[in-house]
């Protein structure tokens, strides 16, 4: 199976070492080139530094906001009493949640990172999850209620339990947002309910070995929405599975 693609905020920290040091190497070649004083290089360079700084806090709280949306879902909500009018509402604020992200990864990538290709990959999922609910007909990705036959998970390798999680004793659930496309591969993942000592990275990467049946609509595969949990306890990694409820824990 083709590489899942994936966005996290715990894969943050990789990207912005990456993107640090290309501005260091492009800081070089601008100085011995002549092009430039040392002084304008560094004023540039330490600009450049100055603005990813600032948007990897940003992102990293905007991802926070996604994260605690979905914790705090309709089921957990009072108001408005009407059970629609609390899932709708729902739904828009957790779809702005992601555009509001999506906004500054597109700033990240206006820097031109060397990892552009990733960048575009965390865009593309923010963008995704930022369409607010629309009729089945005008999507290409679809809910569990609006295809014939769901996805079926075929084989359900469970995460490796990270020596940094056994070392705390770690434990505990990691939710994935994810899409199974219709070609057989698991895209737009994203960690609705994350934990720290390398349990998230974990089950991220245990969803490139998923395997599954597509779903099908009119008669043909298609792409559909699921949520995925992966539970640590007793030192391992337990097989992934579909939850019920998806968005209460």
């Amino acid at each position: 199976m083709r590489h899942a693609k994936m966005n996290s905020r715990f894969l943050l920290p990789i990207l912005v070492i990456s993107l640090t040091a290309s501005m260091f190497s492009d800081r070089q070649t601008a100085a011995h080139s002549g092009n430039f004083t040392q002084g304008q290089v560094g004023a540039t360079y330490a600009a450049q530094q100055a603005t990813l700084d600032q948007l990897e806090a940003k992102l990293q709280q905007q991802y926070a906001n996604i994260e605690d949306v979905f914790a705090h879902g309709p089921a957990k909500m009072v108001y408005p009493p009407d059970p629609r009018q609390r899932l709708h509402q729902w739904q828009l604020d957790l779809a702005q949640s992601f555009a509001e992200a999506g906004k500054t990864i597109d700033e990240i990538l206006k820097l031109n990172p060397p990892d552009a290709e990733k960048w575009r990959e965390r865009s593309d999922t923010m963008w995704l999850y930022s369409q607010p609910s629309s009729p089945p007909s005008g999507r290409a990705v679809y809910g569990a209620s609006e295809v014939q036959r769901k996805a079926r998970l075929v084989e359900r390798p469970a995460a490796a339990y990270p020596e940094a999680a056994r070392a705390a004793k770690a434990k505990g659930e990691v939710r994935l947002r994810v899409v199974l496309a219709s070609d057989g591969t698991v895209k737009y993942v994203f960690p609705m309910k994350p934990l720290k000592h390398g349990l998230t990275e974990a089950a991220i990467e245990a969803t490139r070995h998923l395997k599954f049946e597509p779903a099908i609509r009119d008669g043909k595969p298609a792409s559909q929405f699921a949520t995925l949990s992966y539970e640590f306890k007793n030192g391992k990694g337990l097989p992934p599975y579909f939850p019920v409820p998806e968005f209460y824990f």
